[in-house]
């Protein structure tokens, strides 16, 4: 009986700089949406939190 090879897959980082990349994109869309619809602004918290990182962050 022989052992194999462990299997090579995506190093560990493809899925971090995923979510980053992801969690960038997402920031930015809800900027955008706050900057086109200044009426949503105090209806969810956690957003608008999101969204003064983001421009504090610019």
């Amino acid at each position: 009986m022989t052992a194999a090879a462990p299997e090579t897959g995506p190093t560990t980082e493809a899925p971090t700089v995923l979510a980053e990349v992801r969690a960038s994109s997402h920031a930015r869309a809800l900027a955008d949406l706050f900057g086109r619809r200044p009426d949503l602004a105090g209806v969810y918290s956690p957003a608008d939190l999101a969204t003064e990182a983001v421009r504090w962050s610019a």
